[in-house]
């Protein structure tokens, strides 16, 4: 299965300039935990929960706070919509994300998260397909699991 076969092409974006407030508008309006940040059309970096919190937490304010100096940039991950799902799994466990932009070319073209690929596979599991993907539903649940544990032992070294 490939990343572009589950992806959301439906990407919510933010500009460089937006507020980390705006940002956090837009998450909670559309259900999301991560906005994909533009600059003139081109990737320049996401926003997720984490980087929202980590500002909070440093005392500093999302109204006043662009998020063009708080987002996450350095190292961005991304992938591409031929990617096979069980490569972006592995990928997202070694970087420890939860959410991959993925690119063709210079575009954005969608973006897909671990709970997506969750769903995915159970899905894939339980939807009585006759040839369910099994490997790749294998890789996606075990990315999950692995996300949650490191999540949970980083919580608690906090």
């Amino acid at each position: 299965m490939l990343v572009g076969d589950i992806m959301h092409a439906d990407v919510k974006t933010a500009s460089t300039g937006d507020s980390f407030a705006d940002v956090a508008k837009m998450m909670r309006t559309n259900g999301i935990s991560s906005v994909v940040v533009l600059d003139r059309k081109k990737l320049a970096g996401i926003v997720t929960e984490r980087d929202i919190v980590n500002l909070v937490a440093a005392g500093g304010d999302p109204n006043g706070t662009t998020v063009e100096h708080g987002m996450t940039r350095r190292d961005l991950v991304t992938v591409t919509s031929k990617t096979e799902l069980s490569d972006a799994a592995a990928e997202m466990v070694s970087k420890n994300i939860r959410h991959l932009p993925v690119v063709d070319g210079d575009e954005v073209v969608g973006i897909v998260s671990i709970r997506d690929m969750t769903r995915w596979a159970a899905e894939e599991l339980s939807g009585g397909h006759e040839l369910p993907d099994i490997a790749g539903s294998h890789a996606a649940l075990q990315a999950a699991s692995q996300l949650q544990r490191k999540r949970g032992s980083d919580a608690a070294t906090g």
